[in-house]
Formats: structure tokens, sequence, C-alpha cells
């Protein structure tokens, strides 16, 4: 029995050691210069400037086609529409993808609250930016709560909604990893965990 208790701490000992050293050998904020090469699509790749941070996302298919927006889920970044993301260009949309504030290459603010709100606003400054009046938004998980709160407080903005595996709900919603990664030292510590764009 004791002999078990010793190979279950020495197995923990080691895990521990595991997730140490990835976390002290990544940075809190991916290096866009050094990690671009390992995004699939990267030459689609842009950046806007939305309420002061920097929105990454990926655009594909003529400007004047339809507004398609696909917003990835909790966790997630741009990768999650790789396969969908120029066979949708390829059949007549203009393919927006970005990647959420907090996650992938955007900034990941420390004031920021990264409520649905927070994040249905930068969709919507992101489309902005673009000179986008409307578009249709598909959302994926988290991602679908995005939307769909897009569609709620900015329904002139939508044009179609589509949510894929969305949980909703009317109550005001606060992620807590992403409370978390705000937070002093614990946020250093699981940022890197959270903004793996090629994972």
């Amino acid at each position: 029995m004791k002999k078990r208790y010793w190979i279950a701490g020495a197995c923990g000992v080691v895990a521990g050691a595991a997730v140490t050293a990835k976390l002290l050998s990544r940075p809190a904020e991916i290096a866009w210069d050094e990690h671009a090469e390992l995004l699939p699509h990267a030459r689609h790749s842009r950046f806007a400037v939305v309420e002061g941070a920097r929105v990454h996302y990926q655009e594909a298919g003529e400007a004047d086609a339809p507004p398609l927006v696909l917003i990835h889920g909790f966790c997630a970044s741009t990768h999650v529409w790789r396969e969908v993301f120029l066979p949708l260009a390829e059949n007549g949309f203009r393919v927006i993808v970005p990647d959420l504030l907090g996650y992938g290459f955007s900034d990941k603010p420390r004031a920021g609250e990264y409520t649905l709100h927070e994040q249905a606003r930068h969709i919507v400054g992101l489309l902005d930016e673009l000179g986008l009046e409307r578009a249709t938004l598909v959302g994926s998980s988290y991602g679908g709560a995005v939307a769909a709160t897009c569609a709620l407080d900015f329904p002139a903005r939508v044009t179609r909604l589509v949510l894929i595996g969305a949980v909703v709900n009317d109550e005001p919603v606060r992620q807590p990893m992403a409370r978390l990664a705000t937070a002093p030292v614990v946020g250093d510590l699981i940022t890197p965990f959270m903004v793996d764009s090629h994972a």
C-alpha cells in the first residue's frame, strides 16, 4: 500500500515539474513574428484596433461579398475555423474570423471584464473598423453566446445568426478562467495555457 502512495506521489512530482517547465518556457503573450508561420492561413491574418485593443482576425473573399463572421469558443482561436475558412470564401462569402479579446493573437488587457457584452462590443467594433454595416454571425460554443449577445445588443448589425452548440443565458456571464487570467501572478501562470493558437 505504501509503495502505491510513493508511486502516486512521484508521478505527481513529475507532472508538477512538467507543468512548471511549460509555464516557465513560454511567454504570457504570443509574439506574432515568432509564431505566424504556425498559424493556418497566416497570409490572411490582419490586425485592427478596437477600443484601444489590438484584435487579430483572418479575412478572405471578395470585399463586396456578403460578410460572414465566424466566432470561436472558449479557450480557442481562429484556428478552429481552419477547415471551413477558405471554402466559405470560395463559395461567395467575405469571411472574417477574429480572435476574441483575450484569445489567440488578440490583446489580453488586464483591465478587461471579458463579459459577453464586452466581447459583443468588440465584434461590432471590428465590423466598424472594416466598414461593415451588417454581417451574418456564426458562433460556436462560447462564440455562440457572443454572437447571440451581438444580436440582442446590436440587432441592426446582424443579418443572420447561426449558433453551433451554444449556451445562451440572459444573465450577465463572466468567465472564471478569463477573470483568473487577468489576476496578478495567477494570470501570468495560466495565460500560456489559454493562448496557444496552434495547439
